[in-house]
């Protein structure tokens, strides 16, 4: 590239400096020479989390506090405006849990602006913990079960194979570039959405507006899974998963109730009477509440019992 359009990360923070100082430092690395970054704490302000974040890496340009832990989407946002307003060409989603190659931004500008007609790409993502193994590297929608499929997945990437530049359903939203043009023509990450689902919903409502989303392997980042969830089969993942799914679905999918509640009480029951899964009540409970939630019409962070010490995203 002989020039470098401006990228600005948006770095969403719950927990406090160690996982994000890890992040911030790996961010410093980067031969990407016009990129800044804005830390965005979703929750009040923490005394020397902004002198820490800037000592970590000297791209940060603002630290934002929202004040409360608003969710991923209402989190994000107000980073997202933050880089616009900076003048960024192109908004950089950076969780706190992710640790990034130097050379990791290049390729993702470098497809965008390779085809114009594409306005989100997202990096190949590896597990943290174990290096080679992909975690995410695109997906698939089957609308008639409301699911994705996400090939690649769990396999290591001398099996997977070295692939090029692909269109994906979507671009997960803890790693993904995304073009001004795409922001202004269809808005930010909706807040309907308190996490999970946001980022696929992002991504369809962009191919709506004539945007591609692209996964690009060159690129590299890695996972810290679920760390700010509580892990993988926490119950608050579990009633966020279900929630959004229900919201996905009617937007997006034209089915409803009469697709997701046998699959969700199928899940619920094979957790209860045979998973063996130590908390499997309480995760069978927050998907039924997920469901329950839903067609009440609730919003927010669900129920405090979901969530042990300092709320979870």
């Amino acid at each position: 590239m002989n020039s470098y359009p401006k990228v600005c990360a948006v770095i969403l923070n719950l927990e406090g400096m160690p996982v994000l100082e890890d992040c911030l430092r790996t961010l410093e690395k980067v031969d990407y020479p016009a990129l800044d970054a804005v830390v965005v704490h979703n929750g009040p302000r923490r005394e020397g989390l902004e002198a820490a974040a800037r000592g970590a890496c000297g791209r940060v340009s603002e630290v934002l506090f929202t004040g409360a832990n608003l969710g991923f989407a209402a989190g994000n946002n107000p980073g997202i405006k933050a880089a616009l307003a900076r003048g960024a060409e192109y908004v950089l989603l950076l969780n706190d849990d992710i640790l990034v190659a130097p050379d990791f931004i290049g390729p993702l500008v470098g497809a965008l602006q390779a085809d114009r007609t594409a306005g989100m790409a997202g990096p190949r993502i590896f597990y943290a913990a174990e290096k080679g193994k992909i975690w995410f590297t695109g997906a698939r929608l089957d609308k008639a079960a409301c699911s994705f499929c996400s090939p690649g997945s769990g396999q290591e990437t001398e099996i997977y194979g070295h692939h090029g530049v692909e269109e994906t359903a979507y671009a997960t939203a803890c790693a993904v570039l995304v073009s001004r043009d795409l922001i202004d023509k269809t808005g930010l990450l909706d807040e309907e959405f308190f996490i999970y689902w946001e980022d696929s919903d992002w991504g369809l409502r962009a191919a709506a507006a004539g945007f591609k989303s692209l996964t690009v392997p060159a690129s590299k980042i890695w996972h810290k899974v679920s760390c700010s969830a509580g892990g993988d089969d926490a119950p608050f993942k579990r009633f966020h998963k279900t929630r959004g799914q229900f919201v996905f679905a009617a937007r997006h999918c034209g089915v409803g109730a009469r697709v997701l509640v046998p699959r969700l009480l199928r899940d619920a029951a094979w957790l209860v009477f045979k998973s063996g899964k130590p908390g499997r009540f309480r995760m069978a409970a927050a998907i039924l509440a997920g469901a329950a939630s839903y067609f009440a019409g609730g919003r927010g962070p669900g129920p405090v019992w979901l969530r042990t010490g300092r709320d979870k995203i």
